[in-house]
């Protein structure tokens, strides 16, 4: 037990920072250069461009609007730096709610903070106006355990993914340049598993994918990536890796570009996966249509990194690019350039 709560813990502390969140207009790129320090980057020359570092804490969570912004919330203390990295302008914020933070985006004018329940669980902040709003929680998520975890944007909704209590929801929010957001509807998230805790989302112009784990009496921990093929949530399939198989294996972190599956993992190294359509199934293989049908994991053609440990893969925007954020046993941070 002590070591799947290490496992959870371990896996928390990285994927609570950044995703592939759906922001695609610009060109910058956040990357973790060592435990205290992050920098701002841009890829020009077949090469990584250094712009601007910025000092981080333990519990900072950040993220950029790709073009010239970079937000860093210390969630001990709820204080924000909003920092213009052209203008070299900063600004000190602190959220005037009772919300635990666990995830942040920024869309041009709007900075959105979603997390623990606190009296909030979702607010808004608008650049322009300098105004905070709270946004409205469907009574369905309105009870104790509920959390917004992750958030990601297409071309016209805000998509926030509630997590640890089940049922699970996706809610979406109307995009909007100024105005408070509006709740559009909402959907419930199909299942992998007993103990479902959802780590963070990725999303594409075809698919949106999870990372998360579960955990039973009889199974024990299972990690997972779940995929569906489009908004409506109908078809999905997940990548399922059991503690108590031979081939057991975490999902550090995963990308989607294009029909593939960047993974990292702790143990394998990096992986590849091939999204077909066949994969995508409306029930799982009981047809049992509240839960995801699964895919065997051997389908992952893994290339090993020895002694070292994929800890993020960032897309570099508008590319077919990636790059591994890698650390050594001593703590050593490297970065490494891959095309997909």
């Amino acid at each position: 037990m002590k070591s799947l709560i290490f496992t959870v813990l371990f896996f928390l502390s990285y994927l609570s920072v950044l995703g592939q969140n759906g922001i695609k207009n610009g060109k910058l790129f956040i990357l973790k250069q060592d435990q205290k320090t992050i920098s701002i980057n841009s890829f020009e020359d077949n090469g990584i461009k250094q712009i601007k570092t910025f000092t981080i804490s333990e519990k900072s969570i950040y993220t950029t609007d790709q073009k010239e912004r970079v937000v860093i919330l210390d969630t001990v203390k709820n204080n924000i730096s909003l920092i213009n990295t052209k203008t070299e302008s900063k600004s000190e914020l602190k959220i005037p709610f009772d919300l635990k933070p666990k995830t942040i985006l920024l869309n041009d004018e709007n900075l959105f903070i979603g997390g623990e329940m606190g009296k909030e669980m979702l607010v808004q902040y608008n650049i322009q106006s300098q105004k905070w709003y709270k946004l409205e929680i469907p009574i369905e998520v309105l009870f104790p355990g509920k959390a917004i975890d992750d958030l990601v944007i297409n071309d016209s909704l805000l998509i926030a993914i509630d997590n640890i209590v089940m049922p699970k929801y996706v809610l979406f929010y109307k995009l909007s340049s100024n105005e408070k957001l509006i709740l559009s509807h909402f959907k419930e998230l199909k299942s992998n598993g007993a103990y479902e805790s959802i780590y963070q989302g990725r999303i594409t112009d075809n698919y949106i994918g999870l990372i998360s784990g579960t955990y039973s009496g009889y199974v024990g921990a299972t990690e997972h990536i779940t995929v569906y093929d489009n908004l409506n949530l109908k078809n999905s399939f997940a990548l399922s890796s059991n503690a108590q198989k031979k081939d057991y294996h975490t999902f550090m972190d995963f990308v989607i570009i294009g029909d593939k599956i960047a993974i990292a993992s702790k143990e394998k190294g990096f992986g590849l996966f091939q999204i077909k359509n066949s994969y995508f199934k409306e029930s799982d293989e009981y047809r049992n249509s509240g839960f995801n049908s699964t895919v065997n994991t051997s389908k992952i053609k893994y290339a090993e990194i020895k002694n070292e440990t994929i800890i993020k893969i960032t897309i570099v925007p508008n590319t077919n690019k990636i790059v591994l954020t890698i650390e050594n046993t001593k703590g050593k941070i490297r970065h490494e350039i891959r095309e997909i």
